[in-house]
């Protein structure tokens, strides 16, 4: 069963031999024809062709030898020396078998069996040996090239897979630094529910079930459709609803259209917490948490909005502009922005800036992605490079 897929190969492998030394026995064929036709004795083309085609599918019928020797004797650093001397013997015996088998053949004027002498040989085998030299060589040459071709190609595949494997460690390794991070948030939570409000404190312990078991569902898939995104994130508020009681309201203004766009796993929800803890948690009236999507061209924006306690002021001794628009980042926001980074490279950012009405607003840029265009999650090095944003906003992470 195994033999038509084996002689598949080999088959093609002579053919294209067959091809390529027929098209320089043709080539060889008309530059004979036409340099003899400017002598006394010109030649037809029925008999260029049969001296020049002879020789070509001669040569044709050494490939395969050569060829071994080529692979067998790498002309390479290591043992460099030996192979030379290796590609020299089969040279020196290869050529003159092929012109001698020629001139027994095709038995042309200067045939070296037309009334034999050993003188007449030699001479035969000399004035074809700088052809068959370059004939050696370009055949050595081009299985050289081929292999290091090769060589290239499974470099290229493997430094991609590489790569691959290194975001999608990188991913794995900044998801299991965010779930810790946020079990140990929610956990302070519930601890201080437990004396006051037992009742309270069990259902948001079953909330905080349920939580954990969709982050597991999904511990190995980085992008999900914001639709899933805006599931997690709506247990994550009940959560936190349970705690601050009326305190907090969430407002969400999601297109329908957006709801099938990829975006990274767990993207929103640090920045939620981020606005809960630092925003709201600092104020004792109530306050808002607003969650937009929006669309530009190619581009989709992530906004969490709030109207807590808004960012900290400059450091009065600071260092001027490059200290107002350094990121003081948390772990939260210090790993969602590590893990847009491993995702789109520089088509992406993360800023938060204060509001001049009071409070802040994060804000996620990355390129759309709707759940039928693709199923794979782009590296970084498929993306075009450049920021989105203007500088002019200064990003202070309160985290």
């Amino acid at each position: 069963m195994l033999r038509p897929f084996i002689l598949r190969p080999t088959l093609a492998k002579i053919g294209l031999l067959f091809a390529v030394w027929s098209a320089y026995g043709l080539l060889c064929s008309w530059q004979s024809h036409y340099w003899f036709a400017f002598t006394p004795n010109p030649k037809s083309w029925t008999e260029c062709l049969r001296a020049e085609m002879s020789y070509a599918w001669l040569w044709g019928m050494a490939t395969p030898a050569i060829l071994w020797c080529s692979r067998r004797y790498r002309l390479e650093r290591t043992n460099w020396s030996r192979n030379i001397v290796a590609h020299g013997i089969m040279l020196f015996v290869l050529v003159p078998v092929i012109k001698l088998t020629y001139d027994l053949l095709v038995q042309p004027p200067n045939s070296a069996f037309y009334r034999f002498t050993w003188p007449k040989l030699l001479r035969s085998v000399e004035m074809t040996f700088d052809t068959g030299t370059l004939l050696f060589a370009v055949i050595v040459g081009a299985e050289h090239a081929y292999v290091y071709y090769q060589r290239y190609q499974t470099g290229l595949t493997r430094s991609s897979q590489l790569q691959t494997q290194l975001v999608q460690a990188q991913l794995q390794a900044l998801k299991m630094q965010l779930h810790p991070h946020f079990l140990f948030n929610t956990l302070h939570s519930i601890t201080a529910m437990v004396h006051e409000d037992p009742d309270m404190a069990e259902r948001t312990i079953a909330r905080l079930s349920e939580l954990l078991r969709l982050f597991m569902a999904n511990s190995s898939v980085h992008e999900v459709t914001l639709a899933e995104e805006l599931r997690i994130l709506d247990l994550y508020l009940e959560i936190e609803r349970a705690r601050f009681e009326d305190r907090l309201s969430v407002m969400y203004d999601i297109p329908a259209a957006l709801r099938e766009a990829m975006v990274p796993n767990l993207v929103l929800q640090p920045l939620v917490e981020n606005a809960i803890r630092h925003g709201i948690g600092k104020r004792s009236e109530p306050g808002w948490i607003a969650i937009a999507a929006e669309r530009y061209a190619d581009t989709l924006i992530l906004r969490v909005t709030d109207n807590g306690a808004g960012l900290p002021p400059a450091d009065e001794a600071g260092t001027g502009l490059k200290s107002q628009q350094s990121m003081r980042e948390g772990m939260g926001l210090g790993i969602t922005r590590g893990r847009l980074e491993s995702l789109y490279g520089s088509h992406q950012s993360l800023i938060l800036r204060g509001l001049p009405a009071g409070g802040a607003e994060a804000r996620i840029t990355l390129p759309i992605r709707m759940q039928s265009m693709s199923k794979v999650i782009p590296s970084s090095t498929e993306l075009t490079t450049g920021s989105i944003w203007n500088a002019e906003l200064q990003s202070i992470d309160r985290g």
